[in-house]
């Protein structure tokens, strides 16, 4: 039922640029699940779950340079008198307020090669991180950051479902840290602000840039949850975009009713 719902909604869309996979007990709905996007801020999910690995492998919660900052999301780019952070720190600005300044201090952390061999190591197999956020410097059109739905799903259930690669502290702090994301209002914006704590939350991360929206993340109740990437493109604007999420969150609470 969902399924034919989800398609109808996205038939209605002035975009074919849009992907998703959805899984609810155990079943999995997908649709252009390979396409790949421009990434936007939903790579920063297996970025911070590399760097909060890397600590928790070493022992240490190392401190980490605060420079070349820049613009973009983020609150590092207005502090003037913050010089140091501890890695850990870092990550909760990447991931809560999706700041491009603290992304980039991770990816200095971890190391291209690094990141690159852990995604493949994950099975997260044409998603890249080849450059900096806000790097406007070479040949941009060669060198985005790309993401897949597929992807996005696979680091989604790293974070969520016990596997082999991620420490189960690890784990428990991306969720914290998706939980408390606050940019909450896209498919989640069929809640209020985030959700009631005893009834439907939703933990996500979003990436927006010009006539582009994603969202990665779960609705979760008691005793249910709900998975969903999506990504998307060429939109009239973001915030047609965002009405359609909206829509799409809708038709996904449907599950817990």
């Amino acid at each position: 039922m969902i399924k034919e719902v989800i398609e109808q909604l996205v038939s209605q869309q002035s975009t074919k640029n849009i992907s998703y996979v959805i899984e609810h007990e155990g079943e999995v709905i997908r649709h252009q699940e390979d396409k790949i996007y421009r990434s936007a801020s939903v790579i920063k999910i297996p970025l911070c779950l590399a760097a909060l690995k890397k600590a928790h492998d070493s022992g240490r919660n190392d401190l980490l340079l605060v420079k070349d900052k820049v613009d973009g999301s983020g609150v590092l780019y207005s502090l003037n008198d913050v010089e140091v952070l501890p890695v850990k720190d870092v990550v909760v600005l990447a991931m809560i307020v999706s700041d491009n300044t603290a992304s980039n201090m991770l990816m200095d952390y971890v190391g291209f090669d690094k990141l690159s061999q852990s995604f493949k190591e994950w099975g997260i197999n044409d998603s890249t991180l080849k450059r900096h956020f806000m790097d406007m410097s070479g040949d941009t059109s060669k060198m985005y950051n790309v993401a897949t739905a597929r992807d996005m799903m696979t680091a989604l259930k790293l974070v969520y479902v016990e596997n082999e690669f991620i420490p189960e502290e690890v784990r428990i702090d991306m969720q914290k840290h998706m939980k408390d994301s606050q940019f909450n209002d896209r498919v989640g914006g069929a809640l209020n602000d985030g959700g009631d704590e005893d009834e439907i939350t939703v933990s996500n991360k979003t990436g927006t840039i010009n006539n582009l929206e994603h969202d990665i993340g779960v609705f979760q109740s008691k005793d249910k949850a709900v998975k969903f990437s999506v990504l998307s493109s060429e939109w009239n604007s973001n915030l047609e975009a965002r009405h359609f999420l909206n829509d799409l969150g809708k038709i996904l609470l449907k599950y817990f009713q």
